[in-house]
């Protein structure tokens, strides 16, 4: 079965939760934390290979997860990481994120390979923490959970060279006849369902063929089978469209003028692409109405006609291959480079042809990580996000006081709780009410990140004299 189109969700592993452990020992006359950090939760890994020529192993995967990360253990050992899911796919596949469309990845080479979800940080021990202000830290933190999401996989097929036509025009035979694919043939239309892909070795080359099943009037309308596999030609460098020669001069003039609207229609790109037009079925048509065909056909399109060729009888085949070789420049690629541009984000040239344009992927641009936002939650409290405090939180174990204490030592240094003083301060001096009841009994708001929550109680929040003049 051929699949050219998926929709996966994957989870990369969580991190290991770092823990706490003491150091008691008989003959040791100081004891002290002892717990381990945890370990990195397994990523989630794309890499395209040519063993793989379709997307039908994701068809049923409902969810993809990576390993967990170990937790941390005594004697300050750190757990194991998760091992990476890697995952093959064929190369030709694009990747894109279901939310917004955004285009993640383009993996057409073999062995290339893209980070689809990064697992999580394990995290520290109590033995991290430990320091000459804080001999004994009784905390540790909880590995963070690896990063979702849910992707489209789009196979568009790389080959060298596309064989289009109308259903029974011979293309299943030609490819036959000039590689080692060994597609179905009969005596009817639509024999071919799915595109055949296959590699042509001649004079030291190799040159990778296609075969794309015929196309017919209003492909680029979602008419017939064609329209599933217009896309594969978009790759090609080359088009050939095989001219049933048996149908008349008549007949190939309108089938060609056919197959040159759906390609612009589908794509603009695609019509500017290099072609060569075949005759086949050379062995069964007269030879003086052969050349009269060819007159006819360059007549009323302008286009050429470079080989008459018979892949049953296998007659111009080789003429053929020469033909290929001539036309198509060997394929030479170049090594992927690290580059900075002019803000200093580093950027990875991809691994391209150099006779096309050079692709670059943009890593991540992070935002600054100690940036935090407050919002006025409807009941009065706050809502805060940020990187780094976000982070910082998922982390804590709000079962330890330590470890709760930490967060608000964190708050205090990223000034989340001066601009929350500053907001309640304004909210009395503007005089907005329902907030508070009276300068006597001033209760405190609470703060939530990360979905957890915390007080803060007793910690900021003094009698301030809001008075109006």
């Amino acid at each position: 079965m051929f699949i050219d189109e998926v929709v996966i969700t994957t989870r990369a592993g969580k991190g290991g939760d770092g823990i706490i452990s003491w150091r008691k020992e008989k003959y040791i006359p100081k004891w002290g934390p002892y717990g381990g950090d945890g370990g990195r939760g397994g990523n989630i890994i794309l890499q395209a290979t040519t063993h793989e020529t379709t997307l039908v192993n994701f068809r049923h995967m409902k969810l993809i997860r990576a390993e967990d990360g170990e937790r941390g253990g005594i004697k300050v050992m750190h757990g194991r990481d998760g091992k990476d899911t890697i995952l093959d796919v064929p190369i030709g596949t694009i990747v894109t994120d279901t939310e917004d469309g955004t285009i993640l990845a383009d993996l057409s080479t073999q062995w290339e390979q893209f980070v689809l979800c990064e697992g999580g940080r394990g995290w520290f021990g109590n033995a991290h923490f430990c320091s000459s202000t804080r001999q004994a830290p009784n905390f540790a933190e909880l590995g963070d959970a690896g990063e979702e999401r849910t992707v489209k996989l789009e196979l568009k097929l790389v080959a060298d060279i596309a064989l289009v036509w109308l259903p029974n025009a011979g293309k299943s035979t030609l490819i036959q006849s000039i590689t080692n694919v060994r597609p179905k043939i009969a005596d009817y239309a639509f024999t071919t369902l799915i595109p055949n892909l296959g590699v042509m070795e001649h004079k030291w080359r190799s040159i990778v063929v296609e075969d794309v099943p015929g196309l017919i009037e209003g492909a680029s309308e979602w008419k017939g089978l064609g329209f599933q596999f217009l896309k594969h030609i978009e790759r090609c460098r080359v088009i050939i469209h095989l001219l049933d020669a048996s149908q008349g001069e008549e007949a190939i003039v309108e089938n060609y003028t056919t197959i040159r609207s759906e390609l612009e229609k589908w794509s603009s790109e695609m019509a500017e692409k290099e072609e060569l037009i075949l005759l086949s079925k050379k062995d069964i048509v007269d030879p003086e109405m052969l050349d009269e065909m060819k007159a006819y056909f360059e007549k009323k399109t302008g286009k050429k006609i470079f080989l008459s060729i018979s892949a049953g009888a296998y007659l111009g085949i080789d003429e053929l291959k020469d033909l290929l070789i001539e036309r198509i420049p060997e394929t030479k690629y170049t090594p992927p480079r690290i580059l900075e541009d002019e803000e200093g984000y580093l950027t990875e040239q991809a691994t391209t042809p150099e006779s096309s344009s050079v692709k670059t992927y943009d890593l991540k641009r992070k935002t600054d990580p100690k940036r935090c936002t407050i919002t006025r939650r409807e009941d009065g409290d706050f809502e805060v996000t940020g990187e780094r405090i976000e982070e910082i939180t998922r982390m804590t174990d709000i079962r330890y006081v330590d470890g709760v204490n930490r967060v608000y030592d964190v708050m205090e240094k990223l000034g989340v709780i001066r601009k929350i003083k500053l907001l309640v301060q304004n909210d009395m001096l503007t005089g907005v009410t329902g907030f508070f009841e009276g300068e006597e009994d001033m209760p405190s708001p609470n703060v939530y990140i990360a979905g957890k929550k915390f007080s803060l109680e007793n910690i900021i929040f003094m009698k301030w004299n809001h008075h109006a003049d």
